[in-house]
């Protein structure tokens, strides 16, 4: 995707340079300005097709294919324009100009082949846009999909086959349960893939029935308040969230203020990116002063700083698997054992996992594809 982004870059300034060349009346020769004169018009309405591919996910084959082309024609015609620009500005192109001669025009482009250059890219722009037509193009809708997060399954799901996760439930459970009657947030932080998530939701569940009301929710990058809101709603009173549709923030906000007061709470706030996504829920929910508790996650340093500002909140950092414990989760996926591995695949399997670094994720991804 990256280098068809650059290439519909220049096919912006392609258009710009054709334009240029169309400006300098006197350099052209009929027949070459008239091809020229195609081109710019044609790839101004190729353009907006090029564009509003650009914006799309989920292009098909087709649609992809044609993108391409579009960008191997744009580095081709400008390198054309290019060279064409630069031989009119050198000493032999000034003194056929200095002339004005239509003879030595015809004599400058046909030495340097730039009119048969020039009708062989209009060749490609009309197969092009007869292609674009043909297609219907201009009338593409995507296959559009809906991207799966892979959090799902630890929000939703009972996580199996977890390897050295028990002890670090137990560490952040131990976090949560201390004796304090002020709501406490304590912060799961770490680079991603290393199950934050499935550890929020493992002390999640194993606690929530010492709550009288309990909502996990998800912020990631940018911040959709409302959703977050009627999600918290809808976990902790149907009733209310079946006739939410039209609230506006305020509303839900007061809603979910009314309904947790005097109530002892459970929250999974998870992946946080930025300090202000952070305030911004967290005055959301009260301090009821009845042991009330929120686990945020996050990767962020300064959301960490932020969620720890007050002395009740409490950090939990987590650590990339051991050794021995990648070697566990590793053997598992693929064999379905913890250290079934054929002498043969050891020197390899050892390898593997060391480029994994103790990072679930990568594991189970590597360890998935294998078994495959």
């Amino acid at each position: 995707m990256a280098g068809v982004g650059a290439g519909m870059g220049v096919l912006g300034s392609v258009i710009g340079k054709l334009a240029t060349l169309l400006g300098n009346e006197h350099k052209m020769i009929k027949r070459v300005r008239k091809d020229i004169a195609f081109l710019e018009r044609e790839l101004r309405r190729m353009q907006i097709l090029v564009n509003m591919l650009a914006d799309m996910e989920g292009l098909d084959e087709v649609a992809r294919d044609w993108k391409g082309n579009m960008r191997d024609l744009s580095y081709d015609m400008e390198e054309c324009i290019d060279r064409f620009m630069l031989r009119l500005d050198n000493g032999e192109a000034k003194a056929c100009f200095a002339k004005r001669t239509a003879r030595q025009l015809k004599t400058l482009f046909t030495r340097h082949g730039i009119g048969t250059q020039i009708k062989e890219l209009k060749a490609r722009v009309m197969e092009e846009s007869e292609r674009r037509q043909r297609l219907n193009l201009d009338n593409y809708v995507p296959n559009m999909f809906v991207a799966i997060d892979p959090r799902l399954a630890a929000f939703h799901g009972v996580a199996k086959g977890l390897v050295a996760m028990d002890g670090r439930r137990d560490e952040v459970i131990s976090l949560l349960m201390e004796k304090r009657v002020e709501l406490k947030v304590v912060a799961i932080v770490g680079c991603g893939g290393l199950g934050k998530t499935t550890l929020a939701m493992e002390a999640y569940r194993k606690t929530g029935g010492d709550f009288q009301c309990q909502a996990h929710v998800t912020v990631s990058r940018i911040l959709d308040l409302k959703k977050l809101l009627k999600d918290v709603l809808s976990q902790i009173d149907q009733d209310t969230f079946s006739i939410c549709k039209r609230w506006d923030e305020d509303q839900l906000i007061r809603q979910i203020q009314h309904i947790m007061r005097n109530k002892r709470y459970l929250l999974v706030i998870d992946d946080i990116w930025k300090e202000q996504d952070w305030e911004i829920i967290r005055a959301v929910f009260p301090n009821n002063y009845d042991g009330s508790r929120i686990i945020a996650t996050t990767r962020i340093a300064k959301v960490v700083k932020s969620c720890c500002s007050n002395s009740h909140g409490q950090l939990y950092q987590m650590q990339p698997l051991n050794d021995v414990d990648s070697g566990r989760l590793f053997f598992q996926r693929i064999f379905n054992s913890d250290n079934s591995c054929h002498p043969q695949l050891e020197e390899v399997s050892a390898r593997i996992l060391k480029k994994c670094a103790g990072v679930p994720l990568a594991i189970v991804t590597t360890a998935s594809l294998l078994a495959n």
